[in-house]
């Protein structure tokens, strides 16, 4: 039995998806970087969901990591992208507080499963014959989150209201 028996045949033409809806990976949005205030910004939101200019211990600790591992902090403008070490320490602090303190409870076991696969995804680059250092948004990338994104959009279950 083939698929288009099970499913039916789809039109020649699909209606396309809502305009304006698109999904950009962490990783996606590390490529596009372009040294503004206004794509960090974007960027930083989607890791950490807060602004980089906001004042708080996250920031601080993040920014006392750029400072001790200045060859690991790139420069974008004003900021800095993390790759390597303490770029999985500032992503495990903040799966780590998330997993303790986040609510409801699923966004809790979620920043659990996070924080095991970025430690599982650092640990594989680490123990290459040759590490690799992934950067933040590589480490943070979730695949999972991202197909399920983007299999909604084609599905047009995600619009503009």
């Amino acid at each position: 039995m083939g698929l288009s028996s099970l499913f039916g045949k789809k039109p020649v033409k699909q209606p396309a998806p809502a305009q304006g809806i698109a999904f950009a990976s962490t990783a996606d949005l590390e490529r596009l970087l372009d040294g503004s205030d206004e794509s960090f910004r974007a960027y930083y939101f989607a890791l950490y969901h807060l602004y980089p200019d906001e004042i708080c211990d996250f920031n601080s600790y993040r920014q006392q990591l750029c400072l001790a591992y200045p060859s690991n902090a790139v420069s974008v403008g004003r900021h800095h992208v993390l790759w390597g070490e303490p770029a999985f320490q500032v992503a495990k602090s903040y799966y780590e507080a998330l997993a303790a303190q986040a609510t409801p409870e699923e966004f809790r076991e979620y920043a659990k499963r996070r924080l095991s696969a970025i430690a599982e995804k650092h640990r594989a680059s680490q123990s290459l014959p040759r590490p690799i250092d992934l950067s933040e948004g590589q480490l943070n990338a979730d695949t999972d989150l991202e197909f399920f994104a983007r299999l909604a959009i084609s599905n047009r279950q995600v619009f503009q209201i």
